[in-house]
């Protein structure tokens, strides 16, 4: 619109109680109303393209975060009925810090990794939350196993009030749901917790409602636990009006009882190992440990970060947080492999590692299983040693590093068939442990084989065996022990 037009339209639209307004604050001097419409209807024009801009910007905000009632309203349609309106949605699941457990399961740990298999913990946790604001959640959850307060000393809950006043800048709510080691009354008082934290108490299911731009999105709900109160699927019901619930707890629960309850997303802790037990939704899901502790804890570890759409459908993705990776390798050989062979082979994989993850710090152990004269060289010569310092020295003082941790032989079932049917002391050792090899129920008891002294004390425990696989493995070494021991320099395959 044209100056001209602006001003005809200002003079046309000005009344009387405008002018006497402009006379008022001209000192009721003669003025020029000519000159006052033209002021006026120059204020107007600004004020509303201002006001258009603010709209169109208020509006393009609600467009991006797709908001159906918008278009509802837009278009006239209305919502089905017992059906809630929301908007799509993220936010992170995380769990099994661990804050008090470094990397183990090393027998040697050169120095130049002592540092980072000290920090490692820490700088996975940390990796959680600048996840959470790198990808702008709505809130975390967490699933127990954080920390024992009493093992950390002060640095372990100092460490997570920083980290959880920085998600309070930026209205993060974090809602944590203790587990036998971090249940809320070990959390050491004198260290507050910044507002946007819920830590769930133990005993019973309470919740809290997000709310989003123009209204809810979601529910939280969830219940810590500790030796004494542990929880029950019964004890959580989905939101009443049909908005997304998220449930949070630690611990195992029988698959079928989880989905049975109408929970959108079970965010369950107390697994290391990332896995959706069941249900095409992701209703039930464990987000594993940030950062794998030993080499059974293989693989990539992080955190989950959960999107929801505005029909209340689930995606979830893998966000990697470990700052040291395990890796266990096999290599199998044969009667006519060579040292130089299994050393050519073990550098090659090591240079596929590399370059896949060249930022990443990794430890991996090397498992040679097969026949032949190699088997016998790696298991009772200094093959194997030589072969792990040549591949340490070559990758494993690196920035970062590519530390082989071990070479494990992994030993046959059993031995030359001849031997267990010898009238001999190694004939009869081989029948007693195929005897237990066959009959796993029977049990292998080795406590009393302890001095007083190692009943009382760590040892004890480390006889025990955790499952089946174990108690074989044990049987397998023992096996091999036995006959290195008794066969003297006669040749040995397992």
């Amino acid at each position: 619109m044209g100056v001209e037009n602006r001003v005809k339209v200002g003079r046309e639209g000005l009344s009387v109680g405008w002018l006497v307004a402009a006379g008022a604050l001209c000192g009721g001097r003669v003025v020029d109303f000519v000159l006052v419409n033209r002021y006026l209807c120059f204020v107007f024009s600004l004020v509303a393209l201002a006001l258009r801009k603010s709209l169109w910007n208020h509006f393009a905000r609600i467009a991006k975060l797709g908001e159906p009632l918008l278009l509802q309203f837009l278009s006239g349609s209305h919502m089905p009925e017992g059906r809630m309106a929301t908007s799509s949605f993220r936010f992170l699941h995380a769990g099994d810090f661990h804050l008090e457990r470094p990397l183990m399961g090393v027998a040697e740990v050169p120095d130049h990794l002592r540092e980072l298999f000290l920090e490692a913990p820490y700088s996975a946790a940390r990796a959680v939350f600048d996840a959470a604001l790198s990808e702008d959640v709505r809130f975390l959850v967490l699933t127990g196993g954080v920390l024992v307060p009493a093992s950390t000393g002060p640095r372990g809950p100092v460490f997570l009030a920083e980290q959880f006043a920085r998600l309070a800048e930026r209205d993060i709510a974090i809602f944590w749901a203790g587990s036998p080691i971090d249940p809320p009354e070990v959390w050491p008082p004198a260290v507050k917790l910044p507002s946007n934290v819920h830590f769930f108490s133990c005993g019973r299911v309470d919740g809290k409602v997000i709310q989003g731009p123009i209204g809810p999105l979601a529910r939280v709900s969830g219940t810590s636990c500790d030796e004494r109160r542990m929880w029950r699927p019964l004890d959580f019901v989905p939101d009443a009006s049909g908005l997304y619930t998220v449930a949070v707890a630690h611990g195992q629960a029988e698959v079928g009882s989880l989905l049975a309850r109408g929970i959108h997303y079970w965010a369950l802790g107390g697994q290391h190992d990332r896995s959706t037990p069941e249900g095409e939704r992701h209703l039930a899901h464990y987000c594993g440990t940030t950062q794998g502790r030993l080499p059974a804890e293989a693989g990539i570890h992080g955190c989950t970060l959960v999107q929801v759409n505005e029909q209340n459908q689930t995606r979830t993705s893998l966000i990697p947080t470990d700052v040291v990776r395990w890796f266990t390798e096999r290599l199998v050989v044969d009667e006519t492999s060579t040292r130089d062979d299994v050393d050519k082979r073990m550098r090659q994989r090591m240079q596929e590692l590399v370059e896949a993850m060249p930022t990443q710090t990794l430890l991996i152990s090397w498992i040679v299983s097969g026949s032949g004269p190699l088997i016998d060289a790696l298991r009772r010569g200094p093959v194997a040693h030589e072969l792990l310092q040549a591949i340490r020295g070559d990758f494993g003082f690196r920035s970062p590093a590519a530390w082989s941790v071990e070479i494990e032989v992994e030993l046959g079932e059993t031995f030359a068939a001849d031997w267990y049917e010898q009238e001999t002391i190694r004939g009869d050792y081989l029948r007693t442990i195929r005897q237990l090899q066959m009959n796993p129920d029977e049990p292998l008891d080795l406590e009393p084989y302890l001095s007083e002294g190692h009943r009382a004390g760590t040892v004890a425990s480390m006889v025990g065996f955790v499952n089946d696989a174990a108690r074989d493995r044990v049987l397998r070494e023992a096996a091999a022990l036995g006959v290195d021991l008794l066969s003297g320099d006669e040749e040995v395959q397992a």
